[in-house]
């Protein structure tokens, strides 16, 4: 049997932890220090390229292309490592959610235009963003799975380079096109962590029994 990759649960316990001080402080506040200029030195860098690369990912991964995209992947996951496999790539995806009621509990309105180029039109709430929690917890569930059947070796540190380097393109597509400041980008990598975890352990403890 492979072995597993045990997540580092004190940290991830410790992410919690933070999640729920930066919720409080997003809260209360409609941006952090830094938020401004970070999107500012962003938005400086004018590149038609790298515009389509940002609207393609974060067109891709929001709102009803994401649930596509979800089912898609449980399909082939589904086909190719079982049933089991597939239905916690189709809850992985589920769970993000939950996010919503995080976004409508902590109340912080999306970047103002009279303060940065908003190139999406976005309704809803800021924090914590949405694109990074699914980045986190679908493509970082999606990203173990995979890497967890390949063994060891240079195929799975290929892999894992390559997930990690999405989940912060799509991060970054969202702070690049005025959607979220970077501290609601930020919030959702660390409050999706913890469910990752979670997935991760359920899927460890279903295939013991197995």
């Amino acid at each position: 049997m492979r072995k597993f990759l045990q997540p580092p649960a004190m940290i991830i316990g410790g992410m919690a932890i933070t999640a729920v001080i930066i919720s409080v402080f997003a809260h209360l506040a409609p941006r952090f220090p830094c938020d401004l200029q970070i999107s500012m030195l962003f938005q400086s860098i004018s590149s038609p390229p790298l515009l389509i690369a940002m609207k393609t990912v974060s067109y891709i991964t929001g709102e009803w292309r994401a649930a596509i995209v979800v089912a898609v992947c449980a399909m082939i996951i589904g086909r190719r490592h079982g049933l089991m496999e597939g239905g916690l790539v189709a809850l992985s995806g589920i769970t993000t959610l939950v996010n919503e009621v995080l976004k409508i509990a902590i109340d912080r309105p999306r970047p103002a235009a009279d303060l940065i180029q908003v190139l999406v039109n976005e309704s809803g709430k800021s924090f914590p963003s949405g694109h990074a929690f699914f980045a986190v917890v679908f493509v970082g569930f999606l990203c173990y799975l995979i890497a967890f059947h390949q063994g060891t070796g240079v195929r799975k540190v290929l892999t894992v380079s390559a997930f990690v380097f999405l989940i912060v393109w799509i991060g970054a597509s969202r702070v690049y096109l005025g959607a979220h400041w970077t501290s609601d980008v930020i919030g959702g990598y660390i409050a999706g962590l913890p469910f990752l975890w979670l997935e991760i352990m359920v899927y460890q403890r279903l295939t013991l029994r197995r």
